[in-house]
């Protein structure tokens, strides 16, 4: 694709990793946007071509960048935001299906207001594991309700001027979490992440129930990692948050704040037909985010006894 020719007004980036199942779909959810004036870049970093083979023979005015090495999906992103033409930069997944009026509403809302929009997530299909799933980890961005500031924003459906992104300290490609640190620096930095609800996308979960418990556990680690450090290792606040963190007192609030976010979206009904499954999964999260804690505590510990000892 040249670089010729007017800028368009959005960048849509999009990172893929053996993402063939689901590509074609999302590029095809883009060819139906009401909204034209944009481009669309993929950056693979696969095992094998078989993307780079879909997007050559049924999406030729899409940009395909191929990484010859493994890139962790907000590293790929940074190649997008490299190559984009836009100044307005709009994230997304290959697991995602765009509603036709998705952009447009993204940018009518970056247009009224000037802040990151943060879209809404519903998701693909009825499978009894697929809602219980997408209600874990999502259920903050179901559509519905009115616009509102909201204190996280999902890579998976968000839009940011590039200008932005940099005064927040941008993603960070080494980290599976960047778009909590992405999310934390725009709010330290006095922005707002809008949710605008009608701006709708469709998760397709590809998950099965093993995979979606094992990710739930990695994912709570890694956050109490970046907590710890948030915390400085303080001592007392660890062990408060390793407390409630193992007590039924973090999980009874999360799940009452997904069943709110359910009735919210008219979604009561699924909430309680998949409680077992979101149960599950909010759990083994915060099962990794309770180890972290206690190993944040083990090596503080370590560090002291080996200082006395030092000092012995």
């Amino acid at each position: 694709m040249s670089d010729d020719g007017p800028r368009p007004a959005l960048s849509v980036v999009i990172p893929a990793y053996d993402s063939h199942d689901t590509l074609a779909g999302c590029l095809e959810a883009l060819e139906r946007q009401t909204f034209r004036n944009f481009e669309t870049i993929v950056v693979d970093s696969g095992p094998d071509g078989t993307s780079e083979r879909i997007v050559a023979e049924r999406f030729p005015w899409v940009r395909f960048e191929r990484s010859a090495r493994r890139l962790l999906p907000h590293a790929a992103r940074n190649r997008g935001v490299e190559l984009a033409r836009a100044e307005l930069i709009v994230f997304t997944d290959p697991d995602i299906y765009a509603r036709p009026g998705w952009l447009e509403r993204l940018l009518d809302a970056y247009r009224a207001t000037g802040e990151v929009v943060v879209g809404a997530l519903a998701c693909h299909g009825d499978l009894w594991r697929d809602q219980g799933i997408h209600l874990c980890k999502f259920s903050k961005w179901l559509p519905g309700g009115r616009p509102r500031s909201l204190d996280m924003s999902p890579t998976a459906n968000m839009l940011i001027a590039k200008k932005r992104l940099a005064e927040a300290g941008g993603l960070p490609g080494d980290e599976m979490l960047g778009d909590v640190v992405l999310s934390r620096g725009v709010l330290e930095r006095g922005g707002r992440l809008w949710f605008e609800p009608r701006a709708v996308v469709e998760h397709h979960h590809l998950q099965g129930v093993r995979s979606y418990l094992r990710e739930r556990y990695t994912r709570g680690k890694m956050f109490g990692e970046m907590r710890a450090g948030w915390l400085g290792d303080r001592r007392g606040r660890l062990l408060l948050y390793l407390a409630v963190t193992v007590l039924p007192v973090r999980l009874a609030r999360i799940l009452a704040l997904v069943g709110l976010h359910a009735g919210q979206a008219g979604q009561t009904g699924r909430f309680v037909s998949t409680l077992p499954l979101m149960m599950a999964g909010h759990g083994a999260s915060l099962a990794g985010e309770a180890a972290a804690y206690a190993r944040r505590l083990a090596l503080r510990r370590g560090r002291r006894t080996a200082s006395a000892g030092g000092q012995a």
